[in-house]
């Protein structure tokens, strides 16, 4: 037996008492109390988590995160910039390293540390192109290294919006505590999360289940993926905040509170949705001349607004307008309008002034309207890299790639620029649907299509490694058997 196999050993003997004192429960309450409520439970056999090789390989992503951070900050500043040559050598190697890591690293057998690899390789990718191009030079050359690390790594706020913030509260916060207060949000995530696992079956089980069946339990997969990636994800990105004093923002806003899939889609893992909003529409930082005088602006305007003209970017469709905005055809109406009732002029100059009107109201409708297809392009375009991303991440997590991933993400770029289509041409009806029925076609949609996203995770096993986690963090001893409640059928 290796020094590896008895420290597992070791540490995988769990004890009767908890490091804090209090007496460990022999059995699993949830699963008691679903029996006595009635609701069927399969017990499954359920392997031992690895948490000993989880440890060495959390060490070893550290390491590559500071190493690969340490050589661009060192290329950046000393060699990107001596020739446009250097500088796309730079851009080239670093992100080629970064691709390269799940391939180098290989499979450890801990399939949450194998998911997150390829996911931050590809989005550190990305970032090595904003920062070493799209940035401007004067803002990344302001970075310590702390902030340059969490711009290649990590989800931090940009500059831009913590001083916007600064003059409209009169101080500035304190980044650390800012990120401290997110735990209370994370905590709750992580217990929907541990609850979850209880709800997503095994690969065994869902033979026997009807098509109904399977797709409404990959739904419930669906939400444990949003929980898992909201307590891994947040989590770990407060904790880097805390270390290295730069204020994080949230990888999620509320998704489930959404009523149409462009919303629902902007909210959803906004850390990835915004470097590709940045690498596909060009979204480059502001000027110090543009900075100030947004700062000028910023001064007469609530945070709320702020975040909402920024969420509104995020939705892939940047020319259409935010949810409460008017249209640039009812605000020429309005103008128009206005600037008939004013005018005192005969009944042959009004007629002039209405046809005048209607041309520029078709003109603008015109333009409005045909500027929609490239965007709706590039809106389709940025969900099928967000296909590519997965199926990336699937690869190196289960071995499998087969296209479902990709599908997955073109049918929901579809349906989004489908949804901001009818919502631009029919307001009036879109209007006057109703808030449930709009929530139930969202979900309706996401019940058909779900397995297309979630039937790699059962395939692959991942949630099951995750239920042998979750004795591993629950007040009771880990029991040798996995627990699958049937909440119907």
């Amino acid at each position: 037996m290796t020094v590896i196999d008895k420290l597992a050993t070791a540490v995988g003997a769990r004890q009767k008492y908890s490091i804090l004192g209090f007496e460990l429960l022999n059995y699993d309450p949830v699963v008691a109390a679903a029996r006595r409520a009635g609701f069927k439970v399969v017990e499954y056999d359920l392997p031992v988590y690895p948490i000993v090789t989880a440890g060495f390989q959390l060490l070893y992503m550290i390491g590559f995160i500071v190493g690969t951070s340490f050589a661009a900050w060192v290329l950046y500043h000393y060699v990107a910039h001596r020739s446009f040559v250097l500088k796309w050598g730079c851009i080239g190697g670093m992100a080629t390293t970064m691709l390269a890591w799940p391939v180098i690293a290989g499979y450890s057998g801990c399939m949450m540390l194998d998911f997150w690899r390829p996911a931050l390789g590809f989005r550190s990718a990305l970032l090595v192109y904003d920062v070493f191009h799209l940035r401007r030079r004067d803002e990344v050359n302001s970075w310590n290294f702390a902030r340059f690390l969490c711009a290649l790594w990590a989800f931090p706020k940009e500059e831009d919006d913590i001083e916007e913030r600064t003059i409209l509260e009169g101080y500035k916060r304190n980044a650390r505590w800012e990120n401290i207060k997110g735990y209370p949000k994370v905590v709750f995530e992580g217990a929907l999360f541990l609850l979850s696992l209880y709800m997503i079956p095994p690969l065994e089980l869902t033979k026997d289940m009807s098509q109904l069946q399977y797709h409404i339990y990959c739904e419930c997969l669906g939400f444990s993926i949003l929980m898992a990636l909201a307590l891994f994800g947040d989590g770990l990105l407060k904790g880097m905040g805390v270390i290295t004093n730069v204020e994080m923002q949230d990888m999620f806003e509320s998704p489930l509170k959404c009523v149409n899939i462009r919303l629902f889609w902007s909210h959803w893992n906004r850390a990835i949705a915004a470097v590709f909003h940045r690498v596909i529409f060009r979204g480059g930082g502001r000027t110090p001349a543009q900075q100030k005088e947004k700062l000028k602006q910023a001064a007469n305007k609530r945070v709320q607004q702020l975040a909402v003209k920024k969420r509104s970017h995020l939705d892939h469709l940047s020319e259409t307008e935010a949810e409460h905005s008017k249209t640039d055809d009812e605000d020429e109406r309005k103008r128009s309008g206005r600037s008939l009732q004013m005018s005192a002029v005969s009944g042959a100059k009004k007629e002039a002034d209405k046809a005048a009107a209607a041309k520029s109201e078709k003109r603008s409708s015109s333009k409005s309207r045909s500027s929609f297809l490239p965007k709706a392009i590039a809106a389709v375009a940025t969900f099928g890299m967000s296909g590519l991303f997965h199926e990336w991440i699937t690869l190196y997590t289960f071995k499998i790639i087969d296209g479902r991933n990709f599908a997955f993400f073109i049918l929901n770029g579809l349906a989004t620029v489908a949804s901001t289509w009818f919502r631009r041409s029919y307001p009036s009806i879109n209007a006057k649907i109703p808030t449930v029925f709009a929530v139930l076609m969202l979900h309706s949609f996401f019940l058909l299509i779900g397995p297309l996203f979630c039937g790699a995770f059962i395939e692959g096993g991942f949630f099951i490694q995750m239920e042998a986690l979750k004795y591993e963090l629950m007040p009771w001893n880990a029991p040798t058997r996995g627990s699958f409640i049937y909440l119907f059928g």
